[in-house]
């Protein structure tokens, strides 16, 4: 589950007063913006509403397409979006997973900071809430079938991913700032010496 935060959220205008206020609330966001940090919780919830899994970490991001979460316990791993490849390290297996990094339509994170990718990569319907995004994809091999991105005051508060066994991932974002001067190497990423790497996954 931890590969489906890279995947994406967007909508589709259609022109009621509730969908063009969560829309202008995306875009002010992400008006200017060429870096961001923040805090995340993120749950998991099975199909009877059981809180299976929580973890929680820090977020970053840099213009166009760099972007790094840092989970903490129970399970500590990152995953680190350097431009070319997608690095997936989990310290209790002592194992590295490496593949070429996704298009950009397919992260939440960055359709957050890219409103431009929203059209392309999903089918958008109003969510019955002026702030809530509502969006399907169109690639038929997504990781997810439903999601709702969450706003308050212009600020993203929480993305939910729904996948087809009807297990929920809640994502809540805290302390967001936007355009913190981030160090060039929070986005780079060596294999620590003596762990087995995988790639292609």
């Amino acid at each position: 589950m931890f590969r489906t935060l890279i995947l994406a959220a967007a909508m589709l205008l259609i022109g009621s007063t509730a969908w063009a206020d969560a829309r202008s609330q995306l875009e002010a966001f992400a008006e200017d913006l060429d870096t961001l940090s923040g805090e995340f919780e993120q749950a998991t919830i099975d199909d009877s509403g059981r809180v299976v899994e929580e973890t929680h970490g820090q977020l970053y991001f840099s213009r166009p397409d760099l972007f790094r979460w840092d989970y903490a316990e129970p399970f500590p791993q990152q995953m680190v979006a350097d431009g070319d490849k997608l690095w997936h390290f989990d310290e209790s297996l002592d194992q590295v997973t490496v593949r070429a990094q996704p298009e950009a339509g397919e992260s939440p994170l960055l359709v957050l900071t890219r409103p431009e990718l929203l059209d392309r990569f999903y089918e958008v319907r109003t969510g019955g809430d002026e702030n809530v995004l509502e969006f399907l994809p169109l690639a038929a091999d997504a990781e997810f079938e439903l999601a709702r991105m969450h706003f308050s005051n212009a600020l993203p508060q929480m993305l939910e991913l729904h996948d087809q066994f009807g297990q929920i991932t809640r994502i809540e974002l805290k302390n967001l700032q936007r355009n913190p001067e981030l160090d060039p190497d929070v986005f780079t990423f060596e294999p620590p010496e003596g762990v087995d790497v995988l790639e292609g996954y």
